[in-house]
């Protein structure tokens, strides 16, 4: 018991110490992060600009107007080189509170006839005269926010609200590190456009009845909208990103920037709510994007919901509404920061505040393919409303590079679901990198052209040369208040100088580094995984806060083969060569899918070819391209029951072996995501004249409408397995192969089963055989036997009954014999002579004891049979006919299958696509309706789902849209004249 009791102690305190390290090495303040081999940022990208810094403009928080008059808002937040000069817009803002430095409202504002004019000129902020403004130091480590790096990769993330009275940081627009010469702006494309073939089809006159008939349920859908909106108007929601329809309160994952409100900005148009648009503009000029409530941007979310939509809702307006573009004008210059790198590549998930934006970066070797691909529609609208050519030239940059890739992957014509974006090549894996170093020794050869960075403080400038890396024992001296007193006693300290195989670049390194040897099989990234005196080296760094971050410029995860806890050993900074984008490093075998992660960047090829009105043809060939390589090798008809001609795109994981049996095969997988595929190869079907695209795209919706009606509730789950037919033209449903895909495992547990059989009759016979030895002692603890529960029949004396409870009654079946609890003379002795070892054939032979050994064995309860098996799965999971695994049974109010559906009425005119919508929009307004608005649910197989207190702002601004469009008049948004983002943001075509 001792032992079990320190033992616990000991797992709790190394469950506390794991955290602790966790806290104090993987989690860093981001605004430490140093950037990453910087001279190779400044080898490789061009020289940093010695223009003037420019200073930010300082959005003074409205939010504190409740309690402060303008003027004291002036003395209190304005520096004093800044003069704020208060407007009428901004007295009108009044209303305007916030507990937290933010923007928010108590309750949506009353508009007067004035304030309508100030949002419609724009003038809806305060007017800021900045003389100069205090911008911090390059490589500044302070953080008034005491901000941490988040998780990679969350477009979604809420953070923890901050203090009440900290004062909020602005970005500041700084001068770029890797500027673009302006004669190498990438201009904007001009001229006439040329003439795209119709996409919609020409509809005739409706008959009065089918008017009145579709009025009704556009007025159906019209009435979801407003109650979700109402919900949303709420002051526990007003102005935060999302509503929780269930609970009625909000979050704010997407920076608290008031998602919802500018996602639904331009369906408040569409849908004719002018009062609900005009109270939402004037909100809008509250928002300053210059601040977040998150130290990073995702760049993807951001671009599509704010970007996106307040150009939208001005291409609408007909650019009535001057506030909105000088808020997208404002965004979009936040957002140019993450294109500052030496390949203009983004950084995906941008941290924008100056401590770090002010330092030069590259972007992540892993990043999503969607979240990089899926910035063209936005930053070229922006571009063509302003005349503003660098937002049409990061974009442009973009799809070139993509261009040149796309039939250099592992399945040509597709792009992986990641992608290296950092133009940097680390160079091959060679043993000569671990060679032996001799102690002492002055030319220790460790890598050619390397750097080891062993402080985070090694990128930090101390010289009007920004790019000049720190040697060790510099940057080692600068975090040390002993050795910064003693720097030069310190650089005259014997150390090892590192000399290139290629070059007499020198490094210094503090200390003696004892004999490495070398390694068979060297790991990845110099990592040198030896515990010599280097290890100790390290970690005196990380004692004084210059600890190896796992953490790249970008603020995104590096490559986890750098391990970050703080017993790892140096990093040693590779300079790279050139190259364009390219799979992750490492990933031998990648997934390739037009699903999630992917999705919006086959999308925007054909829309982005309308944008430009033709005029560039890359666009047109990328997608041909990727449409050929999609319908080749990752759709499939799939076996369902009624052998129903439909599809489905999958995915397909392919290896940098072709020759590899499996390679590039289908995996049967559907997601409601992928949806959004049937609509893009209709369109695709009308502007490049690709015919046979059509009847794929007629299918794949049926695809996705036959997901809908398989359910419980009538709606698609967000995420399962299907089976694929050999033949696309013909497919018979075979329930035999179904039941045979729901029992994968059938072969293993059968034979398991026969194990156990063949197990269980050999213990029987065993016991038998035991038991008809009645001279053995054993006979007394046969595997029948085990005291019942009641204290009175089981024995209550002597060490033999302590063990034996404690032996065998946790090991051996409930059922039991009851044992008379008369205190027998025989039954005493035979335990006493067990005990003390004499031998039992002398003794007596007892009935009660023979008793405890003839008890039969428990009955083997063997697994079910196939049938059986199948069946449970069907009934307990909910299964339909043709689905054979659910990955996730949610639906979180998803958009892309009504999309589809809108699109293909809207090209074919065929009424039967508006009777499929509304027996969609019938289920979903069944299962989803909660007292404040919409909610997702956690299972569509359900008769009575679980509320997830859920409703993302893409319901407003998607969802809900689509069904709008699909019963209104076919002018209403015509794809002759607009083209849609992702997000369903309309963007008005060139004529």
């Amino acid at each position: 018991m001792l032992r079990f009791r320190r033992y616990r102690v000991f797992l709790v305190f190394a469950l506390f110490s794991i955290a602790a390290l966790y806290h104090f090495t993987s989690v860093r303040d981001w605004e430490d992060a140093r950037a990453a081999s910087v001279e190779g940022l400044k080898k490789y990208g061009p020289q940093r600009s010695t223009s003037t810094s420019q200073a930010g403009i300082l959005v003074t928080p409205l939010a504190t107007l409740e309690r402060v008059s303008t003027l004291e808002l002036a003395e209190e937040t304005a520096p004093s080189s800044t003069k704020i000069i208060p407007t009428a817009a901004l007295l009108a803002s009044k209303i305007l509170e916030s507990p937290t430095s933010r923007f928010t409202t108590s309750s949506p504002p009353q508009l007067s006839a004035a304030t309508v004019k100030s949002v419609e000129t724009g003038n809806t902020s305060p007017t800021v005269e900045t003389t100069s403004t205090a911008v911090p130091e390059p490589g500044s480590t302070k953080n008034p926010n005491n901000d941490q790096l988040m998780q990679e990769g969350q477009g979604r993330h809420e953070p923890a609200a901050p203090l009440k009275n900290s004062p909020a940081i602005h970005w500041a627009q700084l001068p770029e590190h890797f500027p673009i010469p302006s004669e190498s702006v990438i201009p904007i494309p001009t001229g006439r456009p040329l003439t795209i073939p119709k996409i919609q089809h020409v509809f005739s006159a409706e008959s009065s009845n089918a008017r009145i008939e579709r009025e009704k349920k556009l007025a159906t859908v019209k009435e979801a909208f407003q109650h979700s909106w109402a919900g949303y108007k709420r002051p526990e929601s007003w102005l935060q990103d999302e509503l929780s329809p269930v609970s009625g309160k909000s979050r704010n994952p997407f920076c608290g920037w008031a998602a919802t409100l500018v996602d639904a900005l331009d369906t408040l148009w569409i849908m004719g709510m002018e009062e609900e648009f005009q109270e939402a503009a004037l909100a809008i000029g509250g928002i300053d994007f210059t601040t977040s409530i998150r130290s990073d941007i995702p760049l993807f979310e951001t671009t599509i919901r704010y970007l996106g939509g307040l150009i939208a809702a001005h291409d609408l307006s007909g650019g009535k509404y001057k506030v909105l573009l000088a808020k997208a004008v404002e965004l979009a210059d936040v957002l140019m920061g993450a294109f500052d790198t030496p390949n203009r590549m983004p950084i995906t998930y941008y941290f924008w505040k100056p401590t770090f934006a002010s330092q030069p970066h590259r972007a992540s070797t892993r990043v999503v393919l969607a979240d990089m691909g899926s910035l063209s529609v936005e930053f070229t609208r922006l571009a063509q409303i302003t005349k503003e050519a660098k937002y049409y030239d990061a974009v442009a940059r973009i799809t070139n590079e993509f261009e040149m890739w796309q039939n250099n992957t592992k399945l040509p014509g597709l792009w992986p679901q990641y992608v290296d974006a950092s133009g940097c090549k680390k160079p091959e894996r060679s043993p000569a990198l671990y060679k032996d170093i001799e102690d002492d020794g002055p030319n220790q050869n460790v890598m050619p052209n390397a750097v080891l960075a062993g402080s985070r403080d090694a990128a930090k400038p101390s010289s009007p040369d920004p790019y000049k890396t720190l040697s060790i024992v510099e940057s080692f001296a600068n975090t040390s208040p002993t050795l910064s007193a003693t720097k030069s006693a310190a650089v005259e300290t014997p150390f090892v100088s590192v000399v290139s195989e290629l070059g007499n670049n020198k490094v210094a390194g503090i200390g003696k580094i004892t004999k490495i040897p070398a390694v068979e099989d060297p790991p990845l990234k110099g990592d040198i995984k030896d515990s010599s005196t280097l290890y100790k080296r390290q970690l005196a760094m990380d004692k004084l806060g210059d600890s190896i971050s796992g953490v790249e410029a970008s603020g995104q995860q590096s490559d986890p083969s750098l391990n970050t806890a703080q017993d790892s050993p140096p990093i040693v900074k590779v300079d790279c060569e050139p190259q364009g984008l390219a799979s992750p490093p490492g990933s031998w075998r990648e997934d390739f899918t037009i699903g999630a992660m992917a999705d919006s960047m086959y999308e925007y090829l054909p829309k982005q070819y309308m944008l430009l009105g033709g005029l560039v043809t890359q666009y047109k060939t990328m997608y041909s391209l990727a449409s050929d390589a999609m319908t080749k090798h990752l759709l499939f008809r799939p076996m369902v029951p009624g052998d129903d001609d439909i599809l489905v795109l999958g995915r397909a994981l392919a290896t940098e072996y072709p020759d590899l049996p499996g390679d590039a095969q289908i995996s049967p997988q559907q997601q409601h995501l992928l949806c959004f595929a049937g609509g893009m190869y209709a369109v695709g079907a009308k502007i490049f004249n690709r015919e046979a695209d059509l009847d794929i795209a007629a299918k794949l919706t049926d695809g996705c409408v036959w997901a809908y009606d398989a359910t419980t509730t009538g709606i698609m789950a967000e995420e399962f397995q299907m089976m694929a037919c050999e033949s696309r033209s013909e497919c018979k449903w075979n329930q035999t192969r179904w039941y045979e895909e729901l029992d994968p495992f059938r072969s293993l547990r059968e034979q398991s089963q026969l194990a156990m059989a063949q197990a269980h009759s050999a213990m029987v016979a065993d016991q038998e055989a035991k038991t008809l030895s009645t001279s053995e002692p054993s006979t007394m603890l046969t595997t029948s036997t085990k005291f019942g529960p009641a204290d009175e029949t089981a024995p209550t004396s002597g060490p033999l009954a302590k063990r034996q409870l404690g032996a065998i009654e946790n090991v051996l079946p409930t059922s039991v014999s009851k044992v008379s609890s008369k205190p027998d003379n025989d039954i005493q002795s035979t335990k006493a002579a067990i005990e003390t070892g004499e031998n039992l054939g002398t003794q007596a032979r007892n009935p009660e004891v023979e008793a405890m050994s003839t008890v039969p064995s428990p009955v083997y309860d063997p697994y079910p049979a196939h049938e059986d098996y199948v069946q449970n799965r069907i009934n307990g999971e909910g299964i339909p006919g043709g689905i054979t695994e659910f990955s996730s049974k949610k639906y979180i109010l998803r958009p892309e299958a009504i999309e589809s559906v809108f699109i293909m009425y809207r090209v074919t005119g065929d009424e039967k696509w508006r009777d499929k919508g509304w027996r969609m929009f019938d289920a979903v307004q069944n299962y989803t309706r909660v007292e404040f608005g919409y909610s997702a649910i956690g299972d569509v197989t359900s008769d009575s789902p679980r509320h997830m207190d859920e409703m993302e702002s893409f319901w407003l601004a998607e969802t809900l849209k689509y069904y709008y469009l699909l019963f209104s008049t076919p002018e209403t948004i015509s794809l002759d004249d607009y083209i849609l983002n992702t997000e369903a943001h309309p963007f008005r075509r060139p004529k």
